[in-house]
């Protein structure tokens, strides 16, 4: 399961695919459109920043676009920059026992590089163009 930071972070970087080339996006517009406090998507909005997903511009004409294509950047982009290069963990008694847990771990190293490469494998371009149609995209 994503974190709500991770969820949120998406759906804010889908609205800036949908608004790709228009110019920059206000973060309250975004959080109106998304049914996010604009605050807390303000803190989400300059984590992707750091990630260098997307870039800020300040001024009355200010607010935020993607800093590449929305066929450039994946899901994995996204759920990288809140969570980190890890999703599954294995768990405690993998690591401590000897036991068959830990002769079992490799179930866990197998499905945290099918989760990877699935996100890697879905373009923000992709997810708008389901969002945009109402396909049912299944996510984590």
């Amino acid at each position: 399961m994503l974190s709500l930071k991770a969820q949120y972070g998406l759906r804010a970087v889908v609205s800036l695919a949908a608004h790709y080339g228009k110019g920059p996006i206000q973060a309250r517009e975004i959080a109106t459109e998304q049914g996010v406090p604009v605050r807390y998507l303000e803190l989400l909005l300059s984590q992707l920043r750091r990630a260098r997903l997307v870039e800020a511009t300040r001024g009355k004409n200010g607010g935020y676009i993607l800093s590449r294509k929305p066929n450039e950047i994946t899901v994995w982009d996204i759920v990288t920059a809140f969570e980190g290069r890890a999703i599954l963990f294995q768990p405690k008694e993998a690591i401590d026992s000897p036991s068959h847990s830990k002769a079992l771990s490799f179930i866990w190293r197998d499905a945290e590089k099918k989760l990877v490469d699935y996100l890697n494998s879905l373009k923000i371009s992709g997810v708008l163009e389901a969002a945009r149609s109402d396909k049912e995209m299944y996510f984590i």
